[in-house]
């Protein structure tokens, strides 16, 4: 039983470096994950830039419209 053990664990380990390997190499797969990445990356970047613009925006209309009373621009 330990030597079925000992080489169950020994096939599963060699397995998983071999595959592990094999994928990593792969130029194409890599080529793939960093297009798909930068496209996310992109994304999320025309998203965020509006949304900070409007933060700001906000900002800058709650310190003109609270007339010095710093009691006002605190969001409750």
């Amino acid at each position: 039983m330990k030597n079925l053990k000992k080489t169950l664990c020994f096939t599963i380990i060699i397995s998983i470096l071999c595959f592990s390997f094999a994928y990593a190499g792969d130029p194409t797969l890599v080529s793939r994950l960093n297009k798909g990445l930068g496209k996310i990356q992109e994304w999320m970047i025309k998203l965020s830039t509006p949304a900070a613009a409007i933060a700001v925006g906000t900002g800058v209309f709650m310190k003109k419209f609270s007339f010095g009373d710093e009691e006002r621009i605190v969001m409750r």
